[in-house]
């Protein structure tokens, strides 16, 4: 059912992720494709501010803080995850696994995977996610109490 806070928690998360996904453009190496990246990390935040915080809300500060973080922190998850599964999927496309076989897929979707997470690793973009969800939470928490 929808409310307020879902409301804002899509809104609010959508945004961090959009700006977060920004700050991660520059990391990546000279000619990498970055069309739909911003747009896919601001819908995975949608999504997690939907379905996340705005489920979670009205339970206090303390909550509505650590809810934030959770959020910010599941927009990295799921975000690493995706784009490290896409990776393995091109290049199982380009007949990379043909003899070495899943075993080996998997384990270099989780290579990608790391290396992503630590490409990641910089002040600009855990600063967003990190005072984007307490601020996103405590909004959120704002919403749940005034929007009953």
């Amino acid at each position: 059912m929808p409310t307020g806070s879902k409301l804002v928690g899509a809104v609010l998360f959508c945004a961090i992720g959009y700006y977060a996904a920004l700050q991660v453009i520059p990391t990546f190496p000279e000619g990498t494709s970055m069309t739909y990246f911003p747009l896919v990390i601001a819908l995975i935040g949608l999504a997690n501010g939907w379905m996340v915080i705005g489920t979670r809300a009205g339970a206090g500060l303390n909550a509505a803080i650590a809810n934030g973080l959770r959020t910010s922190l599941q927009i990295v998850f799921f975000g690493l995850l995706l784009f490290s599964l896409r990776r393995m999927f091109i290049r199982a496309a380009d007949l990379a696994y043909t003899n070495s076989g899943l075993g080996h897929a998997i384990s270099d979707a989780l290579t990608f995977f790391m290396e992503f997470f630590i490409q990641s690793l910089t002040i600009e973009i855990w600063g967003v996610l990190f005072v984007g969800g307490i601020v996103g939470g405590l909004l959120t928490e704002w919403a749940a109490k005034t929007w009953r």
